[in-house]
């Protein structure tokens, strides 16, 4: 479950109410924040027409205007604009940027849009979170970008396994950013903890991590 956000008096957000100079002006429950949080990326990421927002070529779309079409749903009638800046704010994955009036998904769209990178030096080993009965196709084919602009990497270990999760028995793959690198596939820093690329042949995965770490021929390895 997300945490309890709180909007300080001065302006500021945080998730630790005691840290608010002046006190506490108002609050997002965190079960509200994580469905609030779900349907932005949607609406920036995949379905912006749906619901009239209109989003430029580099992913930006206007704060008000997603607060005005949010609003006129019942369920989400109680929104208001410091709730986005402050999700944005505040998500440990980077997952949004805020300027001036507009916002923007990092990454993870199926839309036509460029965002820039963060940065284009990557570590020497990255991360992706599948499903066991995802695997085989995966040591064969590589991993493809699917419905997606790009392939989603990450430094993260444990948020690999969590994407895993959602998908089933959770497994993750090692990928070798070098050998992405010698194949012309450039690795993008796309927010704090996820890196974006084209595509990742097989023979750029190292080893494939579950519970107990195995290579990616499938033979056990002991860490």
């Amino acid at each position: 479950m997300a945490r309890d956000i709180y909007l300080c008096k001065d302006g500021s957000f945080t998730e630790d109410p005691d840290s608010c100079p002046g006190g506490v002006e108002d609050s997002l429950p965190g079960h509200m924040r994580e469905r609030l949080s779900r349907m932005l990326s949607g609406i920036l990421r995949h379905f912006p027409s749906d619901y009239g927002v209109s989003v430029d070529e580099r992913g930006w779309a206007g704060i008000g205007e997603i607060v005005g079409s949010l609003r006129r749903l019942r369920s989400y009638s109680w929104v208001e604009e410091w709730h986005l800046r402050a999700i944005a704010s505040l998500d440990p994955k980077g997952r949004f940027e805020v300027s001036g009036g507009k916002i923007r998904a990092r990454y993870g769209h199926s839309i036509r849009v460029k965002v820039e990178p963060l940065s284009y030096e990557a570590p020497r080993t990255l991360y992706h979170g599948t499903s066991r009965d995802r695997l085989p196709s995966i040591l064969e084919r590589g991993i493809v970008r699917m419905k997606r602009l790009k392939v989603h990497l990450t430094e993260n270990l444990g948020q690999a396994l969590e994407v895993g999760r959602r998908h089933g028995d959770p497994v993750a793959v090692s990928i070798d950013t070098g050998c992405l690198e010698r194949k012309g596939l450039r690795v993008e820093q796309a927010s704090k903890t996820v890196y974006t690329v084209d595509y990742v042949p097989p023979d750029c995965i190292r080893e494939v991590v579950p519970g107990e770490r195995t290579s990616a021929s499938g033979k056990s390895r002991r860490s």
